[in-house]
């Protein structure tokens, strides 16, 4: 963030300089590009061509990090800054991540890191893990979110359809595009590259 950091804060969250790609949604629903100038675990400090007012509660999205809110507490030249809290498993993960930005090794070099757009877990994209799928005639079935990303979402079901057949989970439509060990892969067909899909539940 900016140097006017309790000096206590900037001892215990080292500020990681990361710059990523994101998105943020807005108070009012509206949503906009960013970047990452830098990071620590109490906070992000993000570019956007947009003015935001202290106090705004934001919800971010984030290449190679995930799901992150908090309340706008701080404005500079082109950007703002968030503040942030983590907890248990998820903070060690972004630690880890963070550290890995901080010797030089940036994003993990892993497949998923290579696909259009990253893929998450439940627990780091902020998203709920139970769901409901449906199919094209009715039918609907419990299932689970292995991970997901903007672009689709590997579920967890007893349901086997064909490949190519129309479903949706949640609010998302999409088509089945591989069957797993576990259920079956969906590619979304009606979401653009926005913040806010991750943002709502799946139920």
């Amino acid at each position: 963030m900016t140097n006017d950091e309790p000096g206590s804060e900037r001892r215990r969250h080292p500020r990681v300089p990361v710059a990523v790609k994101g998105r943020f949604l807005a108070p009012d629903g509206s949503e906009h590009e960013c970047v990452i100038r830098d990071m620590s675990l109490s906070g992000i400090a993000l570019l956007a061509d947009v003015d935001v007012p202290a106090g705004a509660h934001l919800i971010v999205y984030l290449d190679d990090f995930g799901r992150f809110e908090g309340p706008v507490v701080r404005a500079f030249e082109g950007g703002f800054a968030i503040e942030t809290a983590l907890s248990g498993p998820r903070r060690e993960r972004v630690a880890d991540r963070l550290n890995a930005y901080a010797k030089g090794g940036g994003a993990s070099p892993d497949a998923d890191s290579r696909r259009n757009f990253p893929r998450y877990a439940p627990q780091d994209g902020g998203f709920e893990e139970g769901s409901v799928v449906t199919l094209a005639d009715g039918r609907t079935a419990p299932c689970r979110i292995v991970d997901m990303s903007l672009g689709g979402a590997n579920v967890a079901t007893e349901l086997r359809p064909p490949l190519g057949t129309r479903v949706s989970i949640g609010r998302m439509k999409g088509r089945v595009v591989r069957h797993t060990p576990e259920g079956f892969a969906i590619e979304f067909t009606d979401i653009p590259e926005r913040a806010s899909a991750l943002s709502r539940p799946f139920g």
